[in-house]
């Protein structure tokens, strides 16, 4: 979905050649007179899943230089979907990107023929892999939740400010209209005044809850010790359900088996795990809390509630109930926004209660999505990323369209270029100039309020959150939740 540019069937044709021939390189057009030709060496961490469609969103129009992923065979599928790509687009196929297994030799080997990477790996690289691009200069676009410590959070947002490079958080949502038009409505009165926030997802769709570790035989095709960078040496391990685990877990145990997923933590289940993912929280909070952080004024809240399903120390749980308390600001009072995710043991979806003036049919339909509560109106979106925003009641929709038409309510907001692709966009902002919609600078802290329901999750109470600090108040114990608690030697 990258923004059209002038010709641009044409200028693929054109450049394809030049490509291949610049692939291992320098990049030498970043200083040339036309912006249009300007084409990027881009490095891919975490090749295949979410780095497969991460690669696919810049390789027409930059250079692919480098694939990196610890499992071999992934890497080869990944080399394949690049190449199909240019076929698929009737263009040839440049040269092959070079494939890699550890990151750290990628960039010993060939950083100086990379002008910016991509991370898409599981959460407990995130840190460690764009910390070396970062120590190389390189820009970097991050897939979200950023990091899945508060630390890491904010010591790779410093990491980039001395750095001196563009950055963005993968969380597409923040490119999108809908999301823009969404904060004009409600800043602009067209709700009233605003008095509380609704979010909720039917993730997760991997077991989570209580599990138990088996140990068979590492896959050859995986390089375990590389999976797991930074995080103390342990065998490969595979999961197990217990007999007495929740309904919910049993079911995505089962639809894995379905669908021939391994049972170890690469390369789907590893969310569940603490160690490694962030649970549903991780997964999806950046992209259903982005629009409310953003309506919000990019505030921490002062206070978070929690209800769950059993935590244990390694996994998170089968589902969750949150509420981030804000303080009042001159724009809005103080007010709660509340999460719900997975599955009830009875195999009702946890939801929250919907707002009477949303027709129930309507609400029954969103798997996920976000309701922002006003004293004249509701602004509702039944899906992740706040693509659609709609009104109810539908009178008040229709007024509101009138409004907009008059130009009572204006375009207040910045629109990207790019919708839908954060990566086109930061590697557009690389080459021609402009700012990254999720820039480290809003996507930080919109990480650290995303995480922050973690701490509250792992503690199993409410949390009060000092954020110049970076410290629970009142329960000291929670603490131990902000950091992890060793890295491997020669990761970071």
């Amino acid at each position: 979905m990258t923004a059209p540019t002038v010709s641009r069937r044409r200028f693929l044709k054109q450049t394809a050649g030049l490509a291949a021939a610049t692939a291992f390189g320098p990049n030498l057009l970043l200083r040339g007179a036309d912006s249009a030709s300007k084409r990027l060496n881009i490095a891919v961490i975490g090749a295949n899943g979410k780095g497969q469609v991460d690669t696919g969103m810049v390789c027409l129009d930059h250079n692919i230089v480098a694939l990196v992923d610890i499992d071999s065979e992934r890497l080869e599928g990944a080399t394949k979907a690049w190449a199909k790509k240019f076929t698929t687009a009737g263009l040839p196929v440049p040269q092959a990107p070079k494939g890699y297994a550890d990151f750290r030799k990628m960039f010993d080997e060939m950083a100086k023929n990379i002008d910016a990477v991509i991370v898409s790996t599981p959460d407990h690289t995130h840190y460690p892999a764009a910390m070396w691009a970062l120590k190389h200069g390189k820009p970097v676009c991050v897939q979200k939740p950023l990091c899945n410590t508060i630390w890491e959070i904010r010591d790779l947002h410093r990491a980039a400010k001395e750095a001196g490079v563009l950055t963005q958080m993968g969380n597409q949502g923040r490119t999108m209209d809908g999301q823009r038009l969404a904060k004009e409505w409600i800043d602009q009165g067209a709700i009233g005044t605003l008095k509380e926030i609704r979010l909720w997802t039917d993730r997760p769709l991997w077991p989570q809850g209580p599990l138990t570790k088996t140990h068979p035989a590492c896959p050859p095709n995986v390089n375990w010790d590389l999976w797991l960078s930074t995080e103390a040496d342990e065998p490969y391990f595979e999961y197990a359900v217990p007999e007495n685990a929740a309904a919910q877990t049993k079911l995505a145990a089962e639809e894995g088996k379905k669908r021939k997923r391994s049972s170890g933590p690469h390369p789907w289940n590893w969310r569940g795990w603490w160690q490694y993912g962030s649970g549903a929280l991780g997964d999806m909070g950046c992209h259903i809390m982005d629009a409310s952080f953003s309506i919000l004024g990019q505030q921490i809240p002062v206070k978070i509630e929690v209800e769950s399903s059993p935590v244990t120390l390694l996994n998170a749980p089968v589902w969750t109930r949150l509420k981030y308390h804000f303080a009042p600001t001159d724009k809005h009072p103080a007010l709660i926004v509340s999460w719900h995710d997975g599955t009830l043991d009875d195999g009702t979806p946890n939801k929250p209660e919907r707002d009477p003036r949303l027709p129930k049919e309507v609400f029954d339909k969103a798997h996920s999505g976000m309701m922002f509560i006003g004293t004249e109106g509701i602004v509702f979106e039944p899906d992740a990323y706040c693509k659609n925003p709609v009104i109810y009641s539908e009178e008040r929709f229709a007024d509101v369209k009138k409004e907009m038409e008059s130009g009572k309510i204006k375009k207040t907001e910045t629109r990207s270029a790019f919708p839908e692709n954060p990566q086109g966009e930061w590697a557009h902002c690389i080459t021609s100039g402009g700012t990254p919609s999720s820039n480290f600078d809003y996507a930080a802290p919109l990480a650290e309020f995303v995480s922050l329901g973690n701490l509250a999750i792992r503690s199993g109470q409410a949390i009060e959150w000092d954020a110049k600090a970076a410290k629970v108040t009142n329960v000291e114990a929670a603490n131990r939740f902000v950091k992890r608690a060793a890295y491997r030697k020669g990761w970071v």
